[in-house]
């Protein structure tokens, strides 16, 4: 069983890596360019050319879904290590000092938990009248400020396990200072486990983003995004279903991914801090 659970982990990190480095270089491969058209080719199947076959209007559905990979990648990722950086900072200060500090923390960061990310996302799109290009911003926006609070207690709730190990405290007795303390002793600790969960909101944050685009509010055409792509493909779901199957896929399979080579992280280290 173990070996077929790392044989799985290592392929979702090799599927991960491939996607991620395919969007980074989409403009360098031979791909056909997202918004083209060929003729001929309108709501054509799957094919050697057309590995995913073409859209409505004669599009490349494979190019479209590697292009779309650049917003859902890039969105996420930006999401989540701008909440990664604040709630694990948060996580670390609210753990490490408890008392009043932990208290005010914890009851302001958990108001935020029981807000819906795509509730907030439209209430600000509507409050700002925000134009199209800046939407993602205020996506992004909306990201971090309801993944700081999952982050940071899962840090806290770390934290609060290693400050009271005996090398914390030895470097306390010595007269370390306490950022030392944290950034040095507690924080490469803490890392595994906030490495291992980001995966996760990475993966939370693609869903949400696909949510936002399907109803077109994420970034605006001719950009292709997953949601926009599986939204569009509704149409001809009858007569041409790779159109949104295919994107759709390509995000199950990335937030599974995802969730899948978290849990086996969390898994992994999550020993190690027991036996400690």
């Amino acid at each position: 069983m173990g070996k077929r659970l790392g044989f799985f982990f290592w392929l979702a990190v090799v599927f991960l890596a491939v996607l991620g480095l395919a969007a980074i270089f989409a403009d360098v491969l031979p791909l056909k360019h997202p918004a083209e058209t060929f003729a001929g080719t309108s709501k054509s199947g799957p094919s050697l050319t057309y590995w995913f076959g073409n859209d409505a209007v004669g599009r490349d559905v494979f190019s479209r879904v590697i292009y779309g990979a650049q917003v859902s990648l890039v969105i996420s990722t930006v999401g989540t290590m701008l909440a990664l950086t604040i709630g694990g900072l948060l996580g670390l200060v609210s753990g490490y000092y408890g008392g009043r500090i932990d208290r005010w923390l914890t009851a302001t960061l958990s108001a935020t938990i029981v807000i819906p990310p795509l509730i907030l996302f439209l209430a600000l799109v509507l409050f700002l009248d925000s134009k199209a290009q800046r939407r993602v911003f205020i996506l992004i926006f909306t990201f971090v400020l309801l993944s700081i609070a999952p982050i940071a207690r899962v840090v806290r709730a770390a934290t609060l396990t290693w400050a009271g190990q005996d090398f914390v405290l030895a470097a306390r007795t010595l007269g370390a200072r306490d950022g030392r303390v944290l950034f040095r002793e507690v924080l490469p600790n803490v890392a595994p486990s906030l490495i291992s969960y980001s995966l996760i909101i990475m993966a939370g944050l693609i869903v949400v983003e696909g949510a936002v685009a399907f109803l077109g509010l994420s970034v605006p055409p001719p950009t292709p995004t997953w949601g926009d792509m599986i939204s569009k493909g509704r149409t001809n779901l009858d007569v041409a279903a790779h159109i949104s199957l295919m994107p759709a896929i390509t995000m199950f399979v990335t937030v599974l991914a995802l969730n899948f080579v978290g849990d086996k992280l969390q898994q992994h280290f999550e020993p190690r801090e027991s036996v400690l």
